[in-house]
């Protein structure tokens, strides 16, 4: 059985051994490669243990393969060709060989490595065929050339975390799917709704009940109190903070939600802003002198700001003096791409039946205690100005209690809010992002476990 543990200067004659068999056969297969003569040699090796980036292998306490893997910016690289290996922090994987007749060595040091939490690089000749093949059934992804130190150009290759995504509409069974799939393929759930994340806001979000969440662990739900606001920013940093957790545990981040925005956020490389606003420094001035001082410093910026609006040009400001470029150049600098290697999956229905599914939910609501669950939260202090209390199945409520519309008539709108947010809500996910969509949840599963498996998918 393989094992993995750092590399002792005792290892180093078993690991020259194991490298002269990897030239050997590099030599006998006419493969192309770096690996020639006395390269790599065992002092590179003592380089690795002395920075703590050299592994071995054992099976039954022999080491049979070694590798290194090198946290952060690789000094060998003497030029890149490709933005992606500018994304600090990464992990690159080195020099890996193995003993002579020893199978499966690559996917065993991959999973290994992929759960330090990093996006995952390897590169190799372009003409190594044997190398390539295993790259790429690992997963990775072709990304570009790399020129090494001894002006060597190599493909470059790229594992980014693997995150599944399960959108839709409300009412549609989002979160039993994604409790599925995580039972599944080992995963773990992050909320994805902007609502869930209140404690007390439990059945007109639709919140996983205790039974769901003992059957998958969820994350992101009950972790505000009820008058705390919430920005797609923490969104953001706490969704991404634990799809490394969940990364680092070798099991599959699953999203699940229906707040599009949100979910984009965490995907997509979108940065987020949350400095102070006040004028502070600009308080002495009119709004066309700070309209100037900006047009000095960031006329782009001015494209998409009047003169008028104050916040937004100092804003605008504070930014530019705290990251030392403009928010223009920050927005221009972002792709709109995903940041990991995400399968997002949209569950539907059609139109007439999931309005009809929305209905009995609704319904089915109110019998739970919906209205009990508002009374609660409004004898607590809560008011409908606050965040947690603008959501659907929520807000509707409150020309009841403030004696202006009878129940039944607010019970009426939150359905026709809930038949109107849907419409928004696949608009958005299929105008923003590369959903595939679904009836047939089997399907879905199908196309699940081609992605799961890196099998070629369109």
């Amino acid at each position: 059985m393989f094992e993995i543990r750092k590399t002792t200067y005792e290892d180093l004659k078993r690991i020259e051994e194991i490298y002269a068999a990897a030239r050997q056969k590099m030599r006998d297969i006419g493969n192309y490669s770096q690996w020639n003569n006395n390269y790599p040699s065992v002092s590179v090796v003592e380089e690795d243990i002395e920075k703590g980036n050299s592994y071995v292998v054992t099976d039954n306490d022999k080491v049979v393969a070694t590798f290194a893997f090198i946290i952060g910016e690789d000094p060998t690289y003497k030029k890149i060709d490709g933005k992606w290996l500018n994304d600090l922090p990464y992990g690159t994987v080195h020099r890996i060989a193995s003993d002579k007749g020893v199978k499966g060595i690559m996917p065993f040091v991959i999973d290994y490595v992929k759960r330090s939490g990093y996006d995952i690089r390897i590169d190799t000749h372009e003409k190594n065929s044997v190398m390539i093949h295993q790259i790429l059934k690992c997963g990775f992804k072709y990304c570009g050339i790399i020129i090494t130190d001894d002006g060597t150009p190599r493909n470059a290759y790229q594992l980014r975390k693997k995150v599944l995504v399960v959108v839709g509409p409300t009412a549609v069974g989002k979160t039993s799917f994604a409790i599925d799939m995580a039972n599944r393929y080992d995963g773990e759930i992050i909320s994805g709704d902007s609502i869930q994340i209140y404690k007390g806001l439990d059945i007109g979000s639709a919140k996983a009940t205790k039974e769901e969440q003992s059957r998958a662990r969820h994350y992101l739900i009950d972790i505000k109190e009820p008058d705390e606001n919430y920005s797609v920013k923490e969104f953001q940093d706490l969704s991404r903070h634990y799809i490394d957790e969940i990364t680092r545990k070798g099991k599959l981040p699953i999203i699940c939600g229906g707040t599009g925005l949100y979910i984009k956020a965490s995907l997509y490389d979108y940065t987020f802003f949350d400095e102070d606003e006040e004028d502070n420094q600009y308080i002495d001035l009119s709004n066309e002198e700070i309209y100037e001082l900006l047009k000095e410093k960031d006329p782009k910026a001015l494209e998409k700001i009047h003169v008028n609006n104050r916040k937004r040009l100092v804003r605008a400001l504070n930014i530019l003096e705290k990251h030392d470029k403009g928010i223009s150049e920050i927005k221009d600098e972002q792709e709109h791409k995903p940041v990991y290697d995400c399968l997002i999956i949209g569950l539907t229905k059609e139109r007439k039946e999931l309005y009809q599914k929305i209905d009995e939910r609704i319904d089915q609501m109110i019998d739970d205690g919906l209205i009990d669950e508002i009374d609660g939260l409004l004898n607590k202090g809560i008011s409908f100005d606050n965040q947690s209390m603008q959501g659907i199945g929520y807000k509707e409520f409150r020309a009841y209690y403030d004696k202006e519309m009878p129940m039944e008539e607010c019970i009426d709108k939150v359905k026709s809010n809930t038949h109107h947010f849907v419409k928004r809500q696949y608009t958005f996910f299929k105008n923003q992002l590369d959903v595939k969509w679904y009836e047939d949840k089997a399907a879905a599963e199908e196309f699940i476990e081609k992605w799961m498996e890196n099998k070629e998918i369109c």
